[in-house]
C-alpha cells in the first residue's frame, strides 16, 4: 500500500467498479472471451483483457478484433458467442471483506455508488438480489454516452450523489477505469485484484485486499476503522 502524496480535498463518498470490486466475475469473463475467441482460431492471454476492462463489451470485442486483424462479422460473432458463454459459467462470489468494508461504510453514512462498464441488465439483477438499499447510485455503460476512460460515468455517478466530483473516493482495479476518475479530479484508490501494481501506477493509492482499502479509506476521511 502506498499513495503518491497527501491529498488536500474533502471526502464524502465513495464510488465503487463492479466486476473485479464489487463481485469476483473477472475470471469469468476472461473465460468467455477466451472462448468466444479460440472460435476464430485467436489466442487472448489474461492481461491484454483485464488490461482493458472497464470499456464494455462493445469496445472490447472491436479493440481485439482489429489487433488480431479479425472482419466485423467476427466480432459480432465473438461477442454474441461471448455473451452465451458467460450466462454459462456465471456464477456469483465476492472478495474476501468486501462485506465487512461495506457494512461499515453504510454504517457510517457515506454516500456510496457503482460505476460499471457492464450492462444495466446485467449488474442490476445482481446488485438487488445481493446488495438491496446498499448503494446509492448506479451508472453502466448503458446510462452515458462515453464510457471508460472518460470522466462521464463518474462525473454522472457525483451527480447521483449529490456530491462535487473532487468529493468522491473511487475504487478500481483497472487502469481504464482509474484513467477515467482521474479525468473526473476523483481521488482512486486502486486494489490488485486482477492486475499487478505496476499496471495500476497512475491511481492515487494501490492496496493488495479490502483490508487495505478500508485502512486508506479511513486515512482519507479522517475516521476511525474501529
Amino acid at each position: 500500500m502506498y499513495n503518491q502524496g497527501v491529498l488536500e480535498v474533502s471526502l464524502k463518498g465513495i464510488i465503487f467498479d463492479f466486476d473485479g470490486v464489487v463481485v469476483k466475475s473477472m475470471e469469468q469473463h476472461f473465460e468467455a472471451w477466451q472462448k468466444a475467441f479460440a472460435e476464430k482460431n485467436v489466442t487472448i492471454n489474461p492481461d491484454e483483457f483485464f488490461i482493458m476492462e472497464g470499456q464494455g463489451i462493445h469496445t472490447i470485442s472491436r479493440k481485439l478484433g482489429q489487433k488480431y486483424g479479425l472482419t466485423e462479422k467476427d466480432v459480432m460473432d465473438i461477442m454474441n458467442r461471448k455473451v452465451n458463454y458467460y450466462n454459462q459459467f456465471m456464477h456469483i462470489e465476492f472478495y474476501d471483506y468486501f462485506d465487512v468494508l461495506l457494512e461499515r461504510i453504510n454504517k457510517k453514512g457515506w454516500p456510496v455508488g457503482v460505476v460499471t462498464g457492464g450492462s444495466r441488465s446485467r449488474v442490476e439483477k445482481i446488485i438487488n438480489q445481493y446488495f438491496n438499499h446498499t448503494f446509492d447510485c448506479l451508472v453502466t455503460v448503458d446510462d452515458v454516452q462515453r464510457g471508460k476512460p472518460y470522466a462521464d460515468p463518474f462525473l454522472k455517478g457525483a451527480e447521483l450523489l449529490h456530491l462535487e466530483p473532487q468529493e468522491c473516493v473511487v475504487i478500481e482495479n483497472a487502469p481504464m477505469g482509474i484513467e477515467g476518475a482521474k479525468a473526473a479530479q476523483m481521488t482512486v484508490i486502486a486494489i490488485t485484484t486482477t492486475l499487478e501494481p505496476h499496471h495500476l501506477s497512475e491511481a492515487d493509492f494501490i492496496a493488495h485486499d479490502f483490508k487495505e482499502v478500508e485502512k486508506i479509506l479511513y486515512q482519507l476521511f479522517g475516521g476511525s476503522d474501529k
